[in-house]
């Protein structure tokens, strides 16, 4: 080979090696500086940090929120110049400017408060208490009774006849009753009734009738004697669950509070209800079951202190009563002979000894009913049951402070004793020898005393918890 021709395959082979150098050095800064965005398992995590980055497009004087921000990892010689990286940096700052998608968001762009000149945005709208009528309540207010001779009775039972479908809302003040609201059962008619906190409907001292409520709700225009209706008819008439939640009903001793009367799916909440002959009064549905399917919870009932007051009185069937705190009445509840299949739950009657020995926290007349966690507080007797009354009582509770009374009985059985009683408890802060767990008056109507309390864990008292009252002594 002669020198020249070698000279020409030295030059083409480095040529070709400085080619390949070149193309190798390209791929590389490819790969490292291309995308500033590293992926994951990078080799070396120190030239890498996490800034944040604007997803939807923040205005001016906007508000951070999380579903506008997401965190990335890049480069840390692309990252710019005060970037920020931990979300809680933003918590309550502002948008100094427009930021728009795809942003980092730095130092620069955060205001500690929002600027003066910007424009609210809709999502300040998600934190802004919405007003009774942008909820959709109509709300009944002294400017509909100007230059009327309306009662505050025609006027709400006005604002229920004319938005039938609504929920009426009754504003803080006092509004003196003469005669009750009424809302229907129709469900083309019938509404559901709101009072705020420091409403009070008060019952005139001219009312018609004590055992009339104050408010009466799923009034029926069924013919008194009609026959009731099927269970067929009742799904037909498809009716509208009515709500009656807050406020306090003042009965001053001359009315009763709410009657459910003929409605389905009743829901009364959050009320107390004060001075009344009768708290809740829950008729017998116009069905071949008597079901009104009503629901009271965490309502406070004050009754008039008078020998006619009772705390709930139930006609109907399948209800549910629960947490509610029950005082001077006669009566805690009373379930009627047609008041069956109804749950009463965590109940407290406390009953003033001045109403004497034939106070009771819980009478049940009826059959098929639960008492779960209800406590008798000072009633003369606790719990009283009818010979045909197979009802359970669970957890009960009866206590006597005071002996005034001077004969207290936990459970009494008007005829033979049929229900069943599990894990509840008789007790007393006073020594009162006769006083009975349980009493079943089916001796020549004198009564057997089953159980004296202060016979403490003797063999009487073991067979009547153990036979009786299915509750087995450790």
């Amino acid at each position: 080979m002669n020198k020249r021709k070698f000279n020409e395959i030295t030059k083409r082979v480095l040529l070709l090696v400085l080619c390949m150098t070149l193309a190798l050095g390209v791929l590389s800064s490819c790969n490292t500086s291309v995308d500033d965005t590293a992926e994951d398992g990078a080799e070396n995590n120190s030239e890498y940090v996490q800034v944040l980055r604007v997803v939807d497009d923040i205005k001016y004087g906007g508000k951070f929120t999380n579903d506008k921000i997401e965190t990335v990892t890049v480069r840390a010689d692309a990252a710019p110049e005060g970037s920020i990286g931990d979300i809680t940096e933003l918590r309550g700052k502002f948008a100094a400017s427009q930021i728009c998608v795809g942003d980092y968001i730095t130092t620069a762009k955060v205001l500690d408060k929002k600027p003066a000149d910007a424009v609210d945005e809709e999502e300040d709208d998600i934190d802004k208490e919405l007003s009774f009528e942008e909820l959709g309540y109509v709300v009944v207010c002294d400017e509909a009774r100007k230059d009327t001779d309306e009662t505050y009775s025609q006027l709400i039972n006005r604002f229920i006849a004319e938005n039938p479908g609504r929920t009426i809302y009754i504003p803080d003040g006092n509004y003196m009753l003469s005669e009750p609201i009424v809302i229907p059962a129709d469900p083309e008619k019938s509404v559901s009734l709101r009072l705020a906190n420091q409403a009070v409907l008060r019952a005139d001292p001219k009312w018609p009738d004590r055992n009339l409520a104050m408010i009466r709700v799923g009034v029926t225009e069924q013919e008194e004697g009609a026959e009731p209706l099927t269970m067929e008819e009742v799904e037909m008439m498809n009716y509208r669950s009515i709500h009656i939640i807050g406020g306090c009903i003042y009965g001053s001793g001359y009315a009763s509070g709410i009657s459910v009367e003929g409605s389905k799916d009743t829901y009364i909440y959050n009320v107390s209800i004060k001075s009344a002959v009768v708290g809740i009064h829950i008729k017998k549905g116009p069905n071949e079951l008597g079901a009104t399917w009503a629901n009271v919870d965490n309502v406070n009932v004050t009754g008039s202190d008078t020998k006619d007051s009772v705390g709930v009185l139930v006609e109907g069937s399948y209800n549910t009563i629960a947490n509610m705190r029950i005082a001077s009445i006669m009566y805690g509840t009373q379930a009627t002979e047609t008041g069956e299949r109804n749950i009463f739950r965590n109940l407290h009657p406390l009953i003033p000894p001045s109403l004497g020995n034939d106070s009771i926290g819980f009478y049940d007349m009826s059959d098929g009913n639960n008492y779960d966690i209800c406590y008798n507080d000072q009633g003369a007797t606790g719990f009283v049951m009818h010979e045909h009354t197979r009802s359970v009582y669970n957890g009960g509770f009866s206590y006597w402070w005071s002996k005034d009374q001077g004969y207290h009985v936990g459970f009494r059985s008007i005829g033979k004793f049929n229900s069943l009683i599990v894990s509840t408890k008789v007790s007393q802060h006073h020594d009162v020898q006769t006083d009975a767990y349980l009493l079943v008056e089916e001796d020549g109507g004198q009564g057997v005393v089953l159980y004296p309390i202060h016979q403490n864990k003797t063999n009487t008292y073991r067979y009547v918890l153990e036979q009786y009252c299915k509750t087995p002594i450790l």
